[in-house]
């Protein structure tokens, strides 16, 4: 039986953002392929899992064992901690121009594991986490892949003091220390190719895909709004609320899904925050427009990806287009511009045949896309997997 060895630094089962719906996607598919998986994860990276999803994970049946480790030791014996974790980490710290997350303590935990388990596949996520597998003598004959999720130099070409050109040298040397490098951009995958060349591969973010969608649901709100509080969405959100949601009439409602709920400026009569919500379908399917306010950030938008999956067109600024093969006639009407934003909301709404015409488009572009049995075959290939019939 093949078995796989699947780093990330959140819990899965919580789904709070976009990377979570792509590892339970994968982790969907590990299984279907009679893969056994081991998980390897943090308790309070990207904020703070609770014991209670952590069970509730380990007995999800996704995977065959689930570690949880916080970032650094307990400080109940102040020697332990000083000499286990602090000046082993002071002495191992080694600055780049993007943050590595790994340190002693992390890497002691990951190669424990290592020495009591083989694997076909280790594959770790974020270029942060690249340094477990740097020089590592315990992977064995496993096949090394980086799941990137963001281009990070991207991300923290902002940050006080970093350079683009050494950030993005950071971390292309990152990832050519793996076998495989997974991209789930075409952008990102164009662009890395040209260094790392066979080593990428082209691997979409699916979405769970409900056994039967139902059309006749009655509208209960007129555009939808699903993100996370990260801080590309907050200004996303700000951008919204302030630009374009004064352009759009009082009779028209819309529903805000996730935790970005709890930073909407200001109340609105005919705004529904929902903070947390087990099963997007529902609220999807109630719903005749998605929007997707996005200023910067990099990779594909999940939500646009669920958009698509249930067949809603989708009205965008040009960054909520990231990793979408196609570019138009896909579903999506994509603008900068306040007033054209609101105004492709209002016309959606307001003319049925044009929204009928966005609708199909989008629910194509789904299909020739995102599918799980189109990306399936590319796991399928890149794994070297022949699924039997």
């Amino acid at each position: 039986m093949t078995k796989v060895l699947f780093t990330f630094p959140l819990n899965p089962i919580e789904k709070t953002s976009g990377a979570q719906t792509r590892v339970i996607t994968l982790l969907k598919y590990f299984k279907e392929r009679g893969m056994e998986v081991d998980f390897f994860s943090l308790t309070d990276y990207w904020g703070v899992t609770s014991d209670e999803n952590i069970k509730a994970f380990r007995e999800s049946g996704q995977v065959r064992n689930a570690w949880f480790y916080p970032r650094k030791p307990a400080k109940k014996n102040f020697f332990q901690y000083l000499f286990s974790y602090k000046l082993p980490k002071l002495l191992h710290n080694v600055k780049g121009a993007i943050p590595n997350h790994v340190s002693p303590y992390l890497q002691e935990k990951f190669n424990k594991i290592l020495e009591q388990h083989q694997y076909d596949f280790i594959i770790v996520s974020y270029a942060y986490w690249a340094d477990l597998i740097k020089d590592n003598p315990r992977t064995g004959n496993a096949v090394t892949i980086a799941d990137t999720h963001d281009l990070l130099s991207a991300q923290h070409q902002h940050d006080k003091g970093v350079n683009r050109g050494i950030a993005l040298g950071d971390e292309l040397k990152r990832l050519s220390r793996f076998d495989q490098v997974w991209l789930c951009s075409p952008e990102e995958n164009y662009f890395f190719s040209q260094f790392l060349k066979n080593q990428v591969k082209y691997i979409p973010t699916m979405v769970e895909e409900p056994a039967d969608i139902k059309r006749d649901v009655l509208k209960k709100y007129d555009m939808i709004y699903v993100a996370s509080h990260n801080p590309h969405n907050l200004a996303a959100a700000d951008w919204f609320f302030k630009q374009v949601f004064p352009l759009i009439p009082e009779h028209v409602n819309l529903c805000v899904v996730g935790s970005i709920s709890r930073f909407i400026p200001g109340t609105y009569k005919n705004v529904t925050l929902v903070p947390f919500a087990e099963d997007l379908s529902e609220y999807y399917l109630q719903s005749k427009v998605v929007i997707c306010p996005m200023l910067s950030g990099t990779g594909v938008k999940i939500k646009v990806v669920e958009a698509m999956l249930y067949g809603l067109p989708v009205v965008c600024n040009e960054r909520g287009m990231d990793g979408l093969p196609d570019k138009s006639n896909c579903g999506c009407l994509v603008t900068q511009d306040p007033k054209e934003f609101a105004g492709y909301i209002l016309k959606l709404l307001e003319d049925k045949a044009f929204h009928a015409q966005q609708s199909e488009l989008s629910a194509a572009s789904f299909r020739n896309n995102f599918a799980a049995a189109n990306v399936y075959k590319k796991l399928d290939k890149a794994l070297n997997y022949s699924p039997k019939h």
